[in-house]
């Protein structure tokens, strides 16, 4: 998509008298862009904001962890460890999205209906990758180690531990294989299989 929503092409944005002069986002659109967000998606990890906002051209790219943070300490945010990892949620009951006074009513009403139809179909999305699961761990060695899953509930159909070279590769990595992971499954079955039928991997004990 292209880059538009949030200070982006829809040119009045959110308080354009806020916008930085080359173009990146003041910190009151930063922020309410990150809450209203997690209002109209539901809670995310980072990685998940990071494609809710960028990729799906919502918003300019802008330090999101940097911002995170400082909502996390001022209390607009909540973060827990779930089973993806590190999540952030709206803080108090349903949260607010005027975070910082800026409201959605600064927004031109065909920029906010742009902005609320791409986060609609972000969530669509993270909806049909819920079961797959994809985490990495930052270590001191320099080496990355990246887990992948694919799961039904509580059952493991298929599970992947690599490591690689770096944080940016495991990023890849784990937003590629939310997109491919089925197909990543069922090649690896034609590698190893030779020709037998793809498994009911519900019938297989899981051994660790």
């Amino acid at each position: 998509m292209a880059a538009s929503g949030f200070g982006g092409a829809f040119g009045a944005g959110i308080m354009p008298s806020q916008v930085m002069s080359e173009g990146l986002l003041g910190a009151k659109q930063r922020r309410f862009a990150i809450t209203y967000a997690l209002a109209k998606v539901g809670e995310m990890t980072p990685d998940r904001l990071e494609r809710a906002l960028f990729e799906s051209g919502v918003s300019e790219a802008f330090d999101l962890s940097k911002e995170l943070a400082a909502m996390v300490e001022q209390g607009v945010l909540t973060q827990s460890v779930g089973a993806e990892g590190l999540v952030y949620r709206l803080a108090g009951e349903g949260g607010s999205i005027g975070v910082m006074g800026t409201e959605a009513s600064d927004i031109g009403a065909d920029t906010l209906a742009e902005v609320d139809a791409r986060l609609a179909e972000v969530k669509a999305e993270f909806e049909a990758e819920k079961d797959y699961m994809a985490l990495y761990t930052e270590s001191s060695t320099g080496m990355v180690p990246v887990f992948l899953s694919i799961r039904e509930g509580a059952s493991v159909k298929l599970k992947l531990n690599l490591v690689v070279d770096d944080v940016a590769t495991a990023k890849t990595v784990t937003r590629n294989w939310r997109k491919n992971a089925r197909r990543t499954q069922r090649a690896i079955w034609e590698s190893v299989g030779e020709g037998l039928p793809f498994p009911d991997f519900s019938s297989i004990r899981r051994v660790d």
